[in-house]
């Protein structure tokens, strides 16, 4: 008997896993509108007009990616960030591409800061998989080296 228990357990909890999994990648991405203002070898600034429902950074990348009007290439392994547009970090991370955002509940000024159009963005406190886009905001990467 408490073996079938165990098995009813596990196959419950199998179901509910696979639930909660389809119900957090239902996102509306057919509303949502990014521009890559700035690309350049060592800094990606994104903005966002629209962002969606529970759309992330990295689903604005993909659509950027995905767009005809831009070149915007990058890579991700093992949920970090490896390159922008050809420009990889090293293995031994003495540069790597650093995440900052306008959204303040998102950043941590502690944590390093970035300038842009007049405004201090702080770093990201998750990445761009985590990172949900506000309408306004902006997302800057920057190439930085240690």
């Amino acid at each position: 008997m408490k073996r079938k228990t165990n098995v009813f357990l596990s196959l419950l909890l199998s179901l509910v896993c696979a639930l909660s999994l389809f119900a957090c990648d239902r996102k509306d991405k057919s509303n949502l509108k990014c521009t890559l203002v700035e690309s350049s070898q060592t800094r990606v600034v994104i903005s966002v007009d629209n962002p969606g429902l529970n759309c992330t950074l990295l689903d604005c990348m993909e659509v950027l990616r995905q767009s005809q009007d831009t070149d915007f290439t990058f890579a991700f392994s093992n949920g970090m960030l490896t390159s922008i547009n050809g420009v990889e970090n090293p293995a031994d991370f003495s540069s790597c591409w650093m995440l900052y955002t306008s959204d303040a509940e998102m950043a941590n000024t502690a944590w390093g800061t970035t300038e842009y159009d007049g405004k201090t963005l702080g770093s990201a406190i998750v990445g761009a998989f985590e990172l949900d886009v506000i309408a306004g905001g902006i997302y800057v990467w920057v190439y930085t080296t240690f």
